[in-house]
């Protein structure tokens, strides 16, 4: 369009159409501009653009037409008219790009406003935005559970805490719940606590040098006959309720665990659950197509399906989200209606998808490195006969879960790697006998 114009601007002041060579240097370039005009930059392909330059070509048309007919003050009014209508298309442009401008600034206030409210939400509302943004502590948060709210508010770094949960069974002096808070400190862990089932073991607990809370969790009628250990694991899923509620994370341990290194170094933060693997390789550990072969089906006697070992319940890292809130509700309601162990559970709930018969409470999901947080198979039965690898690699903690002879493998791997004795692990069996 501004060709156009300039063209005609030309024509008019400049004398007439230059013509050289039998070629015309006038008309068909200025016609050629009108008909791109729609083109040119600051205005591809809208109606109101194609609408303008034909606008433009008529204009420029009858003004060509007029030149010919040697009619001056009609190309006088054509040229005047030409000025006009580009003195509103710079107008017209100006407004739509103000409005363009204010456009963008409306889609940032609502996209902070989003997120505000994303962190404003109350726990367990089905207003949250996004299942999968943590929230952070809040004074009305705090409501639902004051005296851990005061807790946590000295306790935790960054809104995220170490939990262990322990009754007097474990927290005896010289047991596994007094090994596990030394080695804690050892690591380097600022922010952990125990949540203590009973007094004796809130008493021993901070003579252990570890913040203990104390809390009443009746253990379910349906985990009564599972087993003391199984039954007090069981627990942990209400009590992370009340974590997840008042906006913190946790990072949940047994106490069979020897942490090596500070856990919260190691994680990602990607996901609603972060979780140690039972698997001893990198198949078992992340999952690997498993096949099975029915012969009896001829050309589909291959079957495939995905498997992967599961996490272990007793280390994990849960963010407090709405994810996983819906998750821990489907947990509670599972063992508090069943008999199935907690960790099964906790695997079904978290891996199997929606279908007629579950809704799946849709959380992501980390396995963490498995030779990082490390199971005690993966220690005992495969690293310590690598030798080369076992003289090198240190892991973020163990976890004593493959073997019934816990506290004194828990000392094993103290010698081992913290005291630098190779032979620490040396007369113990791979397996139980």
């Amino acid at each position: 369009m501004l060709g156009l114009i300039a063209a005609a601007t030309h024509l008019h002041w400049g004398g007439g159409l230059q013509r050289s060579g039998g070629t015309s240097g006038g008309r068909g370039d200025v016609l050629l501009l009108a008909a791109s005009g729609s083109e040119g930059s600051g205005a591809r392909g809208s109606d109101s653009d194609s609408q303008l330059a034909a606008d433009l070509r008529s204009s420029a048309s009858s003004f060509f037409a007029a030149v010919d007919g040697g009619n001056s003050a009609d190309a006088d009014a054509s040229t005047t008219r030409l000025r006009a209508e580009l003195v509103q298309a710079r107008s017209e442009r100006d407004a739509a790009l103000a409005q363009l401008g204010r456009l963008h600034l409306q889609a940032a206030a609502a996209a902070n406003a989003t997120a505000a409210a994303q962190r404003q939400v109350e726990p367990g509302s089905a207003a949250c935005p996004d299942r999968h943004t943590p929230w952070a502590p809040s004074a009305e948060r705090d409501n639902t559970y004051p005296e851990l709210a005061q807790f946590l508010s000295k306790v935790a770094i960054g809104n995220e805490v170490l939990v262990a949960v322990s009754n007097a069974n474990y927290a005896r002096p010289g047991g596994m719940l007094e090994i596990w808070a030394e080695n804690v400190r050892r690591a380097g862990v600022g922010n952990s606590m125990v949540v203590a089932l009973d007094d004796e073991a809130k008493q021993n607990a901070e003579s252990f040098g570890v913040p203990a809370f104390r809390m009443d969790v009746p253990i379910p009628d349906s985990q009564k006959d599972v087993g003391s250990n199984h039954a007090v694991s069981a627990l942990k899923f209400r009590i992370l309720a009340h974590f997840m509620k008042l906006g913190y994370s946790v990072f949940l341990s047994d106490v069979d665990i020897i942490f090596l290194q500070n856990p919260f170094d190691h994680l990602h933060r990607d996901s609603d659950v972060e979780g140690m693997s039972d698997g001893w390789d990198h198949g078992t550990a992340y999952g690997y197509d498993d096949v099975q072969d029915d012969a009896s089906m001829g050309w589909a006697r291959y079957a495939h399906s995905m498997r992967i070992f599961v996490l272990n319940s007793g280390l994990f890292y849960l963010r407090s989200t709405q994810a996983t809130i819906d998750l821990l509700n489907k947990l509670i309601r599972r063992i508090e209606t069943e008999s199935g162990w907690d960790q099964a559970l906790f695997n079904e709930c978290i891996f199997f998808p929606s279908s007629p018969s579950n809704k799946d409470p849709s959380v992501t999901r980390r396995v963490l490195d498995y030779m990082l947080f490390m199971n005690s198979k993966v220690l005992f039965k495969h690293l310590r006969h690598d030798q080369g690898r076992f003289e090198s690699h240190k892991p973020v903690s163990v976890h004593v879960n493959s073997h019934p002879d816990k506290l004194e493998r828990m000392k094993a791997v103290v010698k081992r790697y913290v005291d630098g004795d190779m032979h620490g692990l040396d007369g113990l069996p791979d397996g139980s006998q």
